[in-house]
């Protein structure tokens, strides 16, 4: 027994009706992770990840990390508590 023309046609209907939701999801998970290496690209590009940090001093590394935290909390709009 053989599949007539009209049979492909509907098994592919129904393939694409199946599909459909799942292919936007599937774009949505997509965007989704090009956001996620954007996001991990940019962090790399930071002060804390530049190739010089390491040699650094462990004062100039606290203060450069404590220059960063100062940065990220004022752009989130966040008060840190100061002593």
């Amino acid at each position: 027994m053989s599949l007539t023309q009209e049979d492909l046609q509907q098994i592919e209907a129904i393939f694409a009706k199946k599909l459909d939701p799942i292919a936007g999801e599937l774009k949505a998970l997509r965007e989704d992770i090009k956001e996620i290496y954007s996001t991990i690209t940019d962090l790399q590009a930071g002060t804390i990840t530049d190739g010089s940090f390491s040699k650094k001093s462990l004062e100039e590394k606290l203060l450069t990390l404590n220059a960063e935290l100062l940065a990220a909390a004022k752009q989130a709009g966040i008060a840190l508590p100061r002593n």
